[in-house]
This record gives C-alpha cells, structure tokens and sequence, in this order.
C-alpha cells in the first residue's frame, strides 16, 4: 500500500536511461535513498527532448518503478535539465558603500550580488542557478556576511549557469502531464557533484565529469563554490557512432561491440587480434574486426573529449588546484582504461564518481550511473533545508539563487 511521505525525488531525462531516485533527510541533513528506477530512454537526443510521447512513457515507466521499491507515492519532483545549451560563467557585481560611517550593511552584499545577476543572456535564455563564489571588500576576500566591517566598495563573484528556457520547459512539460509537480529544474552536472563528493573533496577542489549518452557535463568544485561548468554534446553514442563509421557496420553492433570488447586505450597485446562477428551478429557471418581499431577508434574520441574540458579547465589555472583529482560517472565510467587515458590527460587522481555520505542499497550507490538522479535529490534536499522556495511554474521561468 503506498503512502504519503515528506520525500526527495530527483528525476534524470537522460539520452540512453531515464532515472528516479528516491530519497529522505534527516534533521541532520543525512540523506538515505529509499527507490530507485530506471528505463530505456527512446524520446531524447544528446540530452534534450526528441519525441515528448515516447519520453513520457519512458518517465512514467521510470517513475512507476522508484515508487514501488519505495513504497512511495511522488507528487512532486526536482528536475535535472541538461543539453548543450546549457552554459556556465563567473561574474562579478560592484556596489558602493554609501553610508558616512562606510560601514557595511547586509542590503549593501545584497546589492552587490544582485547586481553579479543582472546580466544580459542570449534570447530565450534564463538562468538556473547564481552561485556565490566569494565576497571581497575593497577587493580583500572577507566572509560570506562581512556586514559591520568598514570598506568603499563589495564585490559579489558568483557562478551562472543558464540554459534555454523553451527546452527547460518542455521538460517541465513532460512531467507536469504526468500530474507531478516540478519543484525545481536543476542543472545534472551540479545535481552529479553532490552525489560524488564529500565535504573534504570540495574543500580540496575536485573536477567532476558525468559522461553519458548523448551529452559529458563538467563542474569544477571548490568549497562550496562552482568555479567552472559545462556541457559537450559529446557521450557514448558519439562512440558508436564513431565506431560504425570506423569499422563499416551498423550502430546496433557497433554498440555491443563496444560493450563487450571496448577499451578507452588501446590494450596491450591488441595488435593483431581480431574479434569474430558471429552469426548472431545480425547474420554477419565469416567476418571479422580489429581489437586494436576498435580500441584505436575510443580512444580517439574519449582523448579528444578529455582535452575539451582540461583545456577549458586551463583558462582558469583550476587544474592547478584540483588536489582532489578527477571524478569519473556516468554509464561511460565503466569503459575499461577510461581512468588510465584520464590520467595521462589531466596528469591528477582519477576516482570512479560512486555515491558517497548517503545511506541506502550499496550495490544501487556503488554504480556511476545513477550518481546523477541521486545527486538531484539531494540537492532538493539542501534547497528546502537552506531557502524554503515556491514551486516551480512552467509560466515563468525564474532564476533560482544559491
């Protein structure tokens, strides 16, 4: 018999799985995940919405099976949101202190960071999330409430991301139809970070990246600040699709081939051999592969994916302060020597991006894949523990600040 429950959910449209998870807080803030559900995505593509009918049925599906295993009925729901057209930046607000006395109020640090809001976003553009990174006065660093100090000036640095609000709202759409509320769209690679880190590894500053399907979402965390995100439409599709071109076959086995003989570096003792494709492989008899090609062909494209990030990283001089290393989810995580061809890109420790400091189902946790959709969660967990909001409207797509 299901019943009510103060929950959390979180709920990932991804481009190969949709994914529900389930949680609860304690007083504490302790999370434990209750349910989890999955099913094969049909209606999205490099991580947006295709086809809205099929989508559905997949959310539904997804939905339907975290309930069940938590016993739970969902009436609303946080939402990750990705896609390339989500982007992130820093920027900075200025605001004068006016006072004779020059002490500074909280209404001036209000200003200040309102004014690090007020920017101007491509058409159709809103933003997601305004992350405080630091507040300085008269350019010293101080802390977050430097109220009754004396100073001239603050200054509010802060971390946007914003995304396409039509996209946004049709995934609010999709879930709304299915009469569940959407308390909050969240952007998945900041959802993913507080699945995968602890408190110590943000302090230490540490690069998560989500690999999926269709799309790899960046953040780089430090403290509680967001010093870099983004998006490539770049994901394990990418992969087969690289690997039919390369080796003249279709995506259906292109994709097993992946699954069952790839590698993200060409392994040792590759040269040569050769992988049989039977007669269960779509009747393609008598033919074979090279092990050393396929492997050549994922590494190719997983270094070139690497580079993208690390050279986006560099703008900024963060890898320099990642002493936490690199956080590896996602389904591609799982792609054998993905962490050594890592390593030899970002030259730092490369962990598998598992859920951490949350109690529940260890086999669920221990999987890279489901780090988003319980990161989502949490997070709906630390917006109504810190700033109690209303709910989301479809109508109106607003800035959500952190």
């Amino acid at each position: 018999m299901f019943k009510d429950s103060p929950i959390l959910v979180g709920l990932e449209i991804g481009t190969s799985k949709i994914c529900a998870a389930i949680g609860e807080e304690n007083e504490r803030g302790e999370f434990t995940l209750l349910g989890i559900g999955q099913s094969k995505s049909h209606g999205v593509r490099k991580g947006e919405i295709v086809d809205l009918a099929k989508a559905q049925e997949d959310v539904r599906s997804a939905l339907g099976n975290a309930e069940e295993q938590a016993q739970v009925t969902v009436r609303n729901l946080f939402l990750g949101v990705s896609g390339r057209h989500i982007e992130g930046f820093n920027n900075t607000g200025m605001h004068p202190v006016a006072s004779d006395d020059r002490l500074v109020t909280p209404q001036d640090v209000a200003d200040a960071a309102n004014n690090a809001k007020a920017i101007t976003l491509p058409a159709e553009h809103t933003i997601l999330h305004t992350i405080r990174q630091r507040i300085c006065v008269d350019g010293v660093e101080v802390s977050d409430n430097p109220a009754g100090m004396l100073g001239r000036k603050v200054e509010a640095h802060v971390h946007v991301i914003y995304g396409n609000s039509l996209r946004i709202q049709n995934s609010m759409r999709l879930v709304q139809s299915l009469s569940i509320e959407v308390n909050q769209p969240v952007f998945n690679g900041l959802a993913n970070a507080q699945a995968v880190l602890t408190p110590e590894d943000k302090e230490n500053g540490a690069l998560v990246i989500d690999i999926g399907g269709g799309a790899t979402e960046f953040v780089f965390q430090q403290g509680q600040a967001i010093r870099h995100s983004g998006v490539f439409a770049l994901g394990g599709d990418h992969l087969s699709n690289d690997i039919a071109l390369g080796l003249k076959i279709n995506i259906a086995l292109a994709e097993s081939l992946k699954i069952r003989h790839g590698s993200a570096v060409v392994a040792a003792g590759s040269q040569g051999q050769m992988v049989p494709l039977s007669e269960n492989d779509l009747g393609l008899s008598h033919r074979e592969v090279s092990l050393e090609h396929l492997h050549r062909i994922m590494s190719i494209r997983l270094q070139e994916l690497f580079e993208l990030i690390a050279e986006r990283c560099a703008e900024n001089c963060l890898l320099d302060e990642a002493r936490a290393g690199v956080f590896l989810s996602g389904g591609c995580s799982h792609i054998p020597g993905i962490d050594t061809l890592a390593q030899r890109i970002f030259r730092l420790p490369i962990t598998r991006g598992t859920s951490r400091n949350i109690t529940g189902n260890s086999a669920t946790l221990s999987h890279p894949e489901f780090a988003t959709a319980i990161g989502i969660a949490r997070y709906g967990g630390m917006r109504q523990r810190n700033r109690p909001r209303p709910r989301f409207s479809i109508r109106d797509v607003l800035p959500f600040l952190r």
